[in-house]
């Protein structure tokens, strides 16, 4: 995200949405239970509310109480702009007094209650020493993610965690803002000092068109299938960019930024457009660049990865239904031959042949059941003992590791 320091006019981050900010900063809304729980007080409140001359303060009291004990932050508001909670309050403590006097309170009187409710809560208010601590943390949560709305989620966890009181959503932005300023100014003076002449006109290639489309544009595209056309064109991305992931792998330890935030820098090169992209700052386009090469070259060997899983679990499964397919034809054919085994069996219990008869009569006087293609005949009256001692199919054979696949993940590429 592109901020130039030196415009004061610009237009703030847009961090949270209008239902976000809503739910975070909005003056709340209660039920009758949530009424019950933040509008009763303990001892020692009761003792700071007998502090109180009158009604109308008391009662102002208990609902910035209530309200801070709910959101961690104060509000400024008139007694008719939450009538219901004042007449709850009214009905709870005050039953004698008066409905009729709605007004708000004097600023003055306002603030010594707020002193007041932090002292009870153990809360601090957002002074500028604080200010200088949170934006000490959102350098730190920018180095790790530079994501907006990251960085503001951990200012918000942090002040909850030193039970300090969030300051309002413009000096969020503001603070944000300012804090992407610089990280952005930290990562463009190391790219300067490691980038040489001739890496930048190698990164400045991946902008250019010289073959009718953007190089980077090209390498934006992920394979459609596991086919071998679409493998083949993976590994030749990745040949292109070994280079420039060399240099990424060298560059990107000094930027001292997360994986996160390397992942989160790539994704900006794919949302933008080339065009887009030359409208940014060099240097940081170049760091954006190096987190894509390095983002995309980890992505072109999962690829590969998972074509060699994908073809070897379907070459697994297509040989394991041809073995079976065989195995099924197997017991067919030997399910025909049963009947011609029988018939041989019975030339043991024929009466018309005599017992003095020589063998080679009988094989001559029965020729056809002595064919080549019948001796499967002899073979299925010992086969099925044989086929007792044997486990069942499971499946597990040996295959020819296809040749495509050796194309395709061949060490030397």
């Amino acid at each position: 995200m592109k901020i130039d320091p030196t415009n004061t006019t610009q237009k703030r981050l847009r961090i949270l949405g209008d239902d976000e900010i809503e739910a975070l900063y909005a003056l709340p809304h209660f039920t009758q239970e949530e009424r019950a729980q933040y509008f009763t007080l303990s001892q020692i409140e009761k003792d700071v509310l007998a502090e109180l001359r009158s009604i109308r303060s008391q009662i102002y009291f208990i609902l910035q109480l209530g309200y801070f004990k709910a959101q961690h932050l104060f509000f400024t508001f008139d007694l008719h702009e939450v009538r219901e909670d004042a007449e709850y309050i009214l009905q709870q403590n005050f039953s004698h007094a008066r409905r009729d006097d709605l007004s708000s309170v004097d600023r003055r009187t306002r603030m010594k209650q707020r002193r007041s409710i932090l002292k009870l809560c153990n809360y601090r208010n957002c002074d500028a020493r604080q200010r200088l601590k949170l934006e000490t943390k959102a350098r730190q949560a920018a180095m790790v993610c530079c994501k907006p709305v990251y960085i503001f989620r951990e200012l918000m966890q942090h002040l909850i965690d030193q039970r300090v009181v969030a300051p309002g959503y413009t000096l969020m932005q503001d603070t944000v803002g300012k804090v992407l300023t610089y990280e952005q100014s930290r990562l463009i003076s190391i790219a300067r000092n490691h980038l040489k002449p001739s890496d930048i006109q190698t990164l400045n290639c991946l902008l250019s068109d010289s073959q009718g489309m953007y190089e980077l544009t090209l390498l934006k595209r992920e394979p459609k299938d596991f086919s071998l056309k679409e493998i083949g064109r993976e590994i030749s991305r990745g040949k292109q960019i070994h280079h420039l992931y060399c240099l990424a792998k060298r560059l990107l330890p000094h930027l001292l930024i997360s994986n996160e935030n390397i992942k989160y820098y790539a994704s900006l090169v794919t949302y933008y457009s080339v065009f887009r992209l030359c409208q940014l700052d060099e240097h940081i386009v170049h760091i954006y660049l190096l987190c894509f090469v390095y983002h995309r070259y980890q992505k072109i060997h999962d690829n590969l990865i998972n074509s060699l899983i994908h073809n070897v679990r379907r070459y697994t499964g297509e040989a394991r239904s041809a073995a079976k397919e065989r195995v099924y034809e197997r017991r067919i054919e030997e399910n025909q031959n049963l009947q011609k085994a029988g018939q041989v069996l019975r030339l043991f219990t024929d009466s018309s042949i005599a017992d003095n008869t020589p063998f080679h009569q009988v094989r001559k006087r029965h020729s056809d059941y002595w064919n080549a293609r019948n001796l499967t005949s002899w073979r299925i009256i010992w086969q099925p003992m044989q086929d007792l001692m044997k486990p069942p199919f499971n499946g597990n054979i040996w295959i020819n590791w296809p040749i495509n696949l050796n194309a395709i993940y061949d060490p030397s590429c």
